[in-house]
């Protein structure tokens, strides 16, 4: 019932969502799925509608408290999984009568959902994982579940933060569990160990992995700049080139000292600036301009209807939701939900103040005229942004800035790195 309001508010809050390899989740075996977790409650939300495969989910089990907020949870196949901080006594009997109830659901060949790194954090780094994941398989074979495997995915939000970005869905190929059972001699704490490192490396490979911190925001930073050198390729190919050179520029420390000074002044200057480099790298033109007059009609509609809607949330999502990274969840959440009830008490005001209903019509206008109103924000977005540059373009600030994205620029073309196959 959820799942197509679900997949209608992610794929009209991101611009496009681009999902590879869904294909390698098994139907009809028991699977374990695991992901990188960045972007707090949007993670499972965004993986629920990435297959069509019913999905059972291990979650923090703070947020189980509300009794009403536990029947919901429980009734979408969400599982709490107690941990240290969460200071309940019974830790380890209450976890495992949930691996029991997970062992069960694998014998009906279930999907058992988790982040094996035990939080979430709006970095592109995954930490070391937790041992529940070790635990779970291991505890799976020895309750009789069995042909058990391991599917890796790897998410990558364009932004955590900013509504109208890509996001990318990657599954990797299943790890088979009976590789590690089947060793001879091998002990319980060994198997934790490779079972963790098989995992961990799997999904370092299907998402960006920064491990330096030192040159984190300065390789990110690269990014738009890659994006505009391969523009007309796929999203995928734009990720998979950008994964090689993050990759080549993390690990070899020959290139830091550049990222740390050249690169660090182009984003720092960049910042100060105002500029946004996805916005500089496209050109304006007189269609922009005619697009941004034919849409603003459907603009002012939509602010009209829809703002005390956007008001509210944006209060509720700042004053509420302290965590930064589930405020984008909350949106989605209110956007999605709330605004059929939302337009329905509107209609019901203009019918009780004595509009017609061929006169209160318009409010089911504001639907489409909010879809075709999404483009039409992000042109002005960049007729905005190309008014300022051409407001400070003579300045000796930007044409600084410019030389020195000239030199970063001239310096990435020399970078050698290998663009993996799509």
């Amino acid at each position: 019932m959820l799942r197509p309001f679900v997949w209608t508010g992610i794929h009209f809050f991101f611009r496009r969502v681009v999902v590879a390899g869904a294909h390698r989740v098994p139907h009809d075996r028991p699977v374990v799925m695991v992901a990188n977790h960045q972007n707090a409650l949007l993670d499972p939300v965004v993986l629920c509608i990435s297959t069509n495969a019913q999905l059972n989910w291990l979650t923090r089990a703070d947020v189980f408290k509300n009794p009403l907020v536990n029947r919901f949870l429980r009734r979408i196949n969400m599982l709490p999984v107690y941990r240290e901080r969460d200071r309940v006594a019974d830790l380890h009997d209450r976890n495992n009568e949930i691996f029991r109830m997970c062992y069960e659901r694998m014998k009906n060949n279930a999907i058992i959902g988790i982040f094996p790194e035990g939080t979430h954090r709006g970095k592109k780094q995954l930490v070391p994982l937790k041992k529940g994941l070790a635990r779970l398989v291991i505890g799976a074979h020895e309750a009789g579940v069995r042909n058990l495997c391991i599917v890796p995915v790897g998410l990558d939000y364009e932004s955590f933060y900013e509504p109208q970005k890509n996001l990318l869905v990657k599954f990797g190929e299943p790890i088979e569990v009976d590789v590690f059972l089947k060793k001879q001699d091998v002990t319980h704490a060994k198997l934790h160990s490779e079972i963790t490192d098989t995992v961990h490396d799997a999904l370092r490979k299907l998402m960006i992995h920064i491990d330096n911190d030192d040159v984190h925001s300065e390789i990110l930073a690269l990014k738009p700049l890659m994006d505009a050198k391969l523009t007309g390729e796929p999203l995928m190919k734009k990720y998979e080139v950008f994964h090689a050179l993050a990759q080549e520029l993390d690990q070899k420390n020959e290139y830091h000292s550049f990222l740390n000074h050249e690169v660090n002044r182009y984003r720092t200057g960049m910042h100060q600036l105002k500029i946004e480099e996805e916005l500089l790298s496209k050109k304006s033109s007189l269609l922009n301009v005619l697009l941004f007059i034919a849409g603003l009609p459907f603009a002012i509609l939509t602010a009209l209807v829809f703002w005390p809607l956007q008001l509210f949330t944006e209060r509720f999502v700042r004053t509420v939701i302290k965590d930064t990274l589930f405020r984008n969840s909350i949106r989605i959440s209110f956007w999605t939900f709330i605004t059929p009830l939302y337009l329905w008490a509107l209609y019901g005001m203009l019918r009780i103040a004595g509009a017609d209903s061929a006169e209160a019509v318009f409010i089911w206008l504001s639907i489409p005229a909010g879809l075709l109103t999404l483009p039409w924000w992000r042109n002005a977005k960049h007729l905005a942004h190309a008014w300022r540059v051409r407001k400070i373009r003579n300045t000796p600030a930007f044409n600084e800035w410019m030389k020195q994205r000239e030199a970063v620029i001239h310096w990435l073309n020399k970078i050698p790195y290998l663009k993996s196959d799509v």
